[in-house]
């Protein structure tokens, strides 16, 4: 993946302090597939469900805006799709 050097968008939502600046900033971030932007609006942290493994890194869900819509997902899903926080981008990423 491309942004194997830069911190995942799941790993800076589990540090409270970034949490609470990400939340109060609405930080931005980019998808280099598409070149699209989004703004952070909302995190909730989220309780695993008991006996389903595959929850427990299901732990911070996000709401956020692109240009054309409001959408949701849970941020280990974000890494996965190939979000990355824009000020961890350079301009040849753009």
């Amino acid at each position: 993946m491309w942004n194997q050097e830069m911190e995942p968008i799941a790993s800076r939502l589990r540090n409270d302090d970034q949490l609470h600046l990400i939340q109060e900033n609405h930080a931005m971030m980019y998808h280099e597939p598409t070149k699209m932007t989004a703004l952070i609006m909302d995190v909730w942290v989220v309780d695993p469900v008991p006996g389903e493994d595959d929850t427990i890194e299901e732990d911070r869900y996000v709401r956020y805006t692109t240009e054309n819509e409001v959408k949701s997902d849970y941020a280990v899903d974000l890494d996965d799709e190939g979000w990355v926080w824009y000020d961890e981008i350079t301009p040849e990423q753009l």
